[in-house]
């Protein structure tokens, strides 16, 4: 009996924790009778090593299934192998030389992912008979591969108007601006805020040079907005989730013409 998988690794590709697609991919195995007689046998998963789970070397393994599509079963080697039931899988039966392919959904825990990076485990594809002799067999690498990402949100005194975050400074007073305003960022790891003033750090009256200077903070960490600037995010890996206070300060008021004065900020978050 020889068993084909291929390709030898399966593994779920390019996986971003903040979408909505599934941690899941469709593999399969072809089974060869190389003998001279017909052949029964039951496909077993066994694990190379145990835990069980797909592992980067450290920290907790991310669990796993594995479906077989043929009978809809579940092969996944939980406790070490795969649970034969001979009342639910079906025993294969190839006569000499036939051949017989079996598809696999492999689908992984979303809710046990913790970071971003490879995760894998070793399994081995075998062939056994009802006294659970093994015919056969195959080394298959199963993984699933966590993209680094990142997203941001805004929470608080602000609204939406044609796509952007509209926030009410009130009537500009030099100090700090009473709104409460808190960007909130969920990341898979490390990750850099990247901030823009469209006015370098003043609020313009529309259609004239008058301006106010302020400043701003995110996270209690100042922002230059001369130009742009690059926060970086906490130092440790895994997931994180931070809700940063925003803070405005405004500048010199006195001698301004009176009127609505603006500013255009950009906030992108690149994860690491």
């Amino acid at each position: 009996m020889r068993i084909n998988a291929t390709p030898t690794a399966w593994i779920i590709r390019g996986y971003d924790p903040y979408e909505t697609v599934p941690p899941e991919a469709i593999f399969s195995a072809t089974f060869v009778n190389d003998g001279t007689a017909e052949c029964r046998f039951t496909p077993i998963f066994e694990l190379a090593q145990p835990p069980f789970g797909l592992s980067s070397g450290k920290g907790k393994p991310i669990g796993y299934a594995l479906i077989n599509l043929s009978d809809s079963q579940d092969a996944t080697p939980r406790a070490g192998r795969s649970v034969r039931n001979s009342s639910e899988q079906r025993t294969i039966e190839l006569a000499a030389n036939e051949r017989r392919t079996v598809t696999y959904r492999l689908v992984a825990s979303p809710d046990e992912v913790n970071s971003s990076g490879t995760f894998t485990q070793d399994v081995i594809l075998e062939a056994r008979d009802q006294t659970m002799r093994t015919l056969g067999g195959a080394r298959i690498v199963l993984g699933l591969e966590v993209l680094p990402s990142a997203r941001i949100g805004l929470a608080g005194a602000y609204r939406i108007s044609d796509g952007q975050a509209i926030v009410s400074l009130g009537e500009l007073r030099e100090g700090p601006a009473p709104v409460p305003l808190q960007l909130r960022v969920s990341s898979t790891g490390r990750y850099d805020l990247n901030v823009t003033s469209l006015n370098s750090g003043k609020l313009r009256l529309n259609g004239t040079e008058w301006t106010v200077p302020y400043s701003l903070t995110i996270g209690g960490n100042a922002v230059n907005l001369s130009g742009m600037d690059r926060l970086q995010g906490p130092s440790e890996n895994g997931l994180i989730r931070a809700v940063l206070p925003i803070q405005f300060y405004i500048g010199d008021v006195s001698r301004k013409r009176a009127g609505t004065y603006s500013d255009l900020i950009s906030i992108s978050v690149t994860a690491r």
